[in-house]
């Protein structure tokens, strides 16, 4: 839970980074399934730079099309929905980290990180067939987003998390409990929540530490109280429906963090073994359950998996947050 300290200061900080509210805007119609193309091209094309980032990733010989793509309404039928929302956060994160003031977290190391993590979930929720791989991308790179909160606006107290890790071998989550008595993933949360982030990624950066079973009964509660908040506003015509979700997205980026200590994308968050109540140790003893293999000859098969979509990916954010001109971001 966010400390209240923490929250207050939180609330009060005038240079939080922002996200302009047509690319909110965006990402909640992009989980519309009932919307429309062109009504989606219409938002978009409200925003100079995701109309030229959209266009560009359209025209890369990442994609190779036959033809030159001019318009973002045919960007979006050859691209599709998922790698549009994988443009808007990658443009987002990116932006978030290349203004980084402060020296206390490598950035480099932290981007490629959330790029492998993206690219982790993507391939683990092929392999348990969740219904979107590319929302799973989005929520591996958005997840840890707290910790570049933590970095940037409560520099003294994340030194503090340095030194309890150094100095006692704590882990991060001990440390950072020891120093704001409240998580990356509270701040994370929070923060995911001020930009009217779609729930599904709220959800995925506030559970995904938790062990299964904290994380089960805590989700189980939030759903009540939003069920219960419905009914109490069922007169409100005005009122518009959130899907509901369940807990294999937090599951997948759970997952694909423990892959990123194991394929040693972690090193600058000075853990080196995972913490006791991560919940994928829980998960990942089911992988090789109905498999010809052992489980650590399929996890083995899936860190190679891992590792070639992670070149991919990384191929496709280096594209899709290249600078292109001024934005308003």
């Amino acid at each position: 839970m966010l400390d209240r300290k923490i929250k207050l200061k939180l609330e009060t900080l005038t240079d939080l980074p922002t996200i302009p509210f047509v690319l909110t805007e965006v990402l909640h119609a992009l989980d519309d399934t009932e919307m429309r193309a062109s009504h989606l091209a219409g938002l978009i094309q409200r925003d100079q730079t995701l109309t030229a980032r959209v266009l560009k990733v359209a025209n890369s010989p990442f994609y190779g099309f036959a033809r030159r793509i001019s318009t973002i309404d045919l960007a979006i039928v050859l691209l599709g929905t998922n790698t549009i929302k994988e443009i808007v956060i990658g443009l987002v994160l990116q932006k978030f980290i290349s203004k980084s003031r402060r020296s206390t977290l490598d950035t480099k190391a932290f981007w490629e990180y959330s790029v492998f993590c993206g690219a982790a979930a993507r391939v683990l929720a092929r392999k348990l067939k969740y219904r979107l791989a590319g929302e799973a991308f989005v929520a591996g790179l958005m997840h840890d987003i707290g910790i570049l909160i933590m970095s940037e606006f409560f520099s003294k107290e994340f030194r503090q998390v340095r030194s309890f890790q150094e100095r006692f071998g704590k882990y991060m989550l001990d440390a950072e409990i020891m120093a704001f008595r409240c998580t990356h993933s509270d701040i994370g949360s929070w923060f995911a929540e001020r930009w009217y982030l779609p729930r599904q990624l709220c959800e995925s950066i506030r559970y995904h530490h938790d062990s299964y079973t904290e994380m089960r009964e805590n989700k189980k509660k939030e759903d009540e109280n939003r069920k219960d908040n419905r009914i109490f506003n069922s007169n409100d015509k005005k009122q518009k429906k959130e899907p509901e979700t369940d807990e294999h997205l937090i599951s997948i980026v759970a997952m694909a963090e423990w892959f990123a200590l194991e394929c040693g994308f972690k090193k600058w968050t000075y853990d080196q073994r995972q913490p006791p109540l991560f919940l994928a140790n829980e998960i990942l003893e089911t992988l090789g359950e109905h498999e010809i293999l052992s489980k650590e000859s399929a996890i083995d098969i899936l860190k190679t998996e891992i590792m070639e979509e992670y070149e991919k990916a990384a191929a496709f954010t280096e594209i899709a947050t290249r600078p292109v001109y001024s934005s308003s971001l």
